[in-house]
């Protein structure tokens, strides 16, 4: 009978160490377990020895956490939970910070002391707080669109005004921080099973699912209507489309298809279309031209840099071209090197640059193409790095090179224009000067100053000229014949 009750008190405790669980620090949209790795049969045996459940006689074995994803709906949007949320992340927390435990036979004493090691929990509230908003917002990736944004209003053929660039630079990142903060929302149970993506502000627990929503919500909200109000209709709109196309159509698509893959480049190629429109309002064969060089850079950069990743990806159940189809992944980007090399060919063709951005950017391209070449190949880790790598050199490089040797100079165009007007304007004052003859007519003088500058008032005074010199002189003494 005592050997009955102490292997249920053995079995009692080994249930209840397997399912113990710590609510606080675990992500939300997790369930995660703590697994002993002692063997039952040393926890029977141990507990049958003492013959009762004393859980200071012994302190348990490391325990194992394991992130289980579950399909967790987006929550609720409380404004007002929100709200409660920010203010408590804003307080300071030095008191607490660096706070020991000191054990004693006799009782448990605390002792503040200060942290040694740095890190962002040393931070005061509101700094900790905009840190954790750059996180959601993947601020490189936030940085690389706004990026090709700027480019795209620089390289408009049209006057350049810092109020219009800085709202549309400032509308377009909040716009892509609100797309990148909804896409870690949806993808919080994914990235906890990828080494990658597992230190995210969301995984770790820093914000709730509820926060990330607010302030995705508050951000697009006003990056939008600052393009909207600040810049024009159409680039508000193709930044709202961005928005939806984004985390509404690439995001969920990852798990089914690898066009995502192709919906993902459609979504980087539109910024310098936005920075284009901010500057013209409207969208001009150099800004596509800008659109597709874009579009074609972004396989071979995300294949390369998948190749090296794809276990994660395939855990986490993504479906990427470098997992189900790997010949694919390297053809695709080889492809797309060659049609950046021909958009650049084709750029001088149709006015956008001159001829020295393709004589310039070919030996960029054809890098580039040799080195997609090289992945095509070997399909190894090696050179998919080296792609990868290069892609970073690449696009800026060729950005620079279009800026610098783009047509069409407004300020250029401006003084030419006038230079040519002052021309005009003296030989008019030319011609009125001089004495009318015999043989001038009318039409050659009309359409001088058709083709000049000169305005209405002028070309009716030169017109009543013109005609008092043909038609002959009336005489005072004969009368008018009629006929």
């Amino acid at each position: 009978m005592h050997r009955i009750a102490a292997n249920s008190s053995g079995w009692y405790q080994f249930a209840r160490r397997l399912t113990a669980y710590q609510p606080h620090s675990c992500p939300q949209g997790h369930l995660r377990l703590y697994v002993n790795k002692a063997p039952v049969n040393q926890i029977s045996s141990t507990v049958s020895k003492t013959g009762k459940d004393n859980d200071s006689a012994e302190k348990p074995a490391q325990a194992v956490p394991l992130a289980v994803p579950l399909p967790v709906p987006l929550p609720a949007l409380d404004p007002k939970a929100i709200v409660k949320e920010i203010k408590e992340s804003v307080k300071l927390t030095s008191n607490t910070l660096g706070t020991v435990t000191l054990s004693s036979p006799g009782n448990n004493v605390k002792k503040s002391s200060p942290s040694a090691v740095p890190s962002i929990t040393s931070l005061p509230g509101l700094s900790r707080l905009l840190y954790h908003y750059l996180m959601l917002s993947k601020i490189r990736l936030t940085s690389l669109v706004v990026m090709t944004t700027m480019a795209g209003y620089a390289m408009a053929p049209a006057p350049f005004e810092l109020s219009t660039f800085l709202l549309c630079s400032v509308g377009t990142t909040l716009v892509s921080g609100a797309a990148n903060s909804i896409n870690q929302v949806i993808e919080t149970s994914f990235d906890a099973q990828m080494p990658r993506t597992r230190n995210r502000v969301l995984v770790q627990g820093h914000l709730s699912r509820l926060h990330a929503v607010g302030f995705a919500m508050g951000a697009s909200s006003l990056g939008v209507s600052m393009l909207y109000f600040g810049v024009n209709e159409l680039t508000a709109l193709l930044g709202a489309a961005n928005l939806i196309l984004y985390t509404s159509i690439y995001t969920p698509m990852k798990r089914y298809s690898i066009l995502n893959t192709w919906v993902g480049s459609l979504v980087g190629a539109i910024p310098p279309l936005m920075g284009w429109a901010a500057c013209t309002g409207d969208i001009g064969i150099g800004a596509w031209i800008l659109a597709g060089l874009l579009y074609c850079w972004q396989f071979p950069h995300f294949n390369a840099l998948s190749w090296n990743i794809r276990p994660e990806y395939l855990k986490a159940g993504y479906k990427m071209m470098a997992n189900s189809h790997p010949k694919l992944c390297t053809l695709v980007s080889l492809r797309h090197t060659g049609y950046i090399t021909g958009l650049s060919l084709l750029a001088p063709v149709l006015g956008v640059t001159n001829n020295w951005f393709a004589l310039e950017s070919l030996p960029l391209n054809a890098y580039f193409a040799y080195l997609a070449w090289d992945f095509h190949q070997k399909a190894d880790s090696k050179s998919s790095r080296k792609l990868f790598r290069f892609s970073l050199l690449h696009l800026p490089i060729l950005m620079a090179l279009f800026l610098l040797n783009k047509s069409h100079w407004v300020f250029s165009e401006d003084k030419a224009k006038d230079e040519l007007s002052g021309v005009a304007m003296s030989d008019q004052k030319t011609l009125l000067k001089q004495e009318p003859k015999g043989d001038d007519y009318l039409v050659p003088n009309v359409l001088l100053d058709v083709n000049g500058v000169g305005s209405i008032k002028a070309i009716e005074d030169n017109l009543l000229i013109n005609v008092t010199s043909v038609l002959p002189a009336a005489s005072t003494n004969s009368p008018r014949k009629l006929f």
